[in-house]
């Protein structure tokens, strides 16, 4: 009976370093990137809030490779459809690319906008990016967000890391 319980802890006990190990994180820090027509050499691991992506860079995190393309107030609504009074439609436009062994999904929703740290409405269009990508795919797609058109800060975060809340902010400038 003695060597069953013993057997039995010592499961356990490797079962919980086993659980341990596999949610410290991965190897694989989120980092970001000069776009290909930016010669600088310049690398910056993502913590939580800490990481800027401009225009041009590339974010790599969960095996994807984000570009941001670009950034610019989004007129082509239909006119039924557009902003409240006081507010504007921004549009950030990404390629986005596989870079890992299995399937990856990346959406709008895993976009968030805040204007002034107020968190803002995302608005949809025909090029939203959604997509589930197969190894070594891509995509294109854009997010758009309705916000105050005297907004003084505007930041879309995109979250790297569901465990450890870690996050990339992407630069707003109009």
């Amino acid at each position: 009976m003695k060597k069953i319980i013993s057997l039995v802890l010592s499961v356990v006990v490797v079962l919980t370093f086993a659980m341990f190990a596999i949610g410290s994180g991965s190897s694989d820090e989120p980092t970001v990137t000069p776009g290909e027509e930016n010669t600088e050499q310049v690398e910056n691991i993502v913590s939580n809030k800490d990481t800027i992506v401009k225009v041009g860079e590339i974010l790599t995190a969960n095996d994807l490779s984000i570009t941001y393309v670009s950034c610019e107030e989004y007129t082509g609504y239909n006119q039924y459809f557009g902003p409240k009074d006081g507010n504007k439609i921004i549009r950030l436009y990404f390629n986005v690319e596989n870079k890992g062994q299995t399937d990856r999904m990346i959406s709008t929703f895993e976009f968030n906008c805040y204007a002034d740290d107020v968190a803002m409405d995302s608005y949809y269009e025909d090029d939203s990016i959604s997509a589930t990508l197969s190894a070594g795919r891509k995509a294109d797609g854009a997010v758009y967000f309705e916000v105050p058109i005297d907004a003084e800060v505007i930041e879309v975060e995109y979250e790297t890391d569901f465990w450890s809340d870690g996050k990339a902010t992407f630069e707003v400038v109009l």
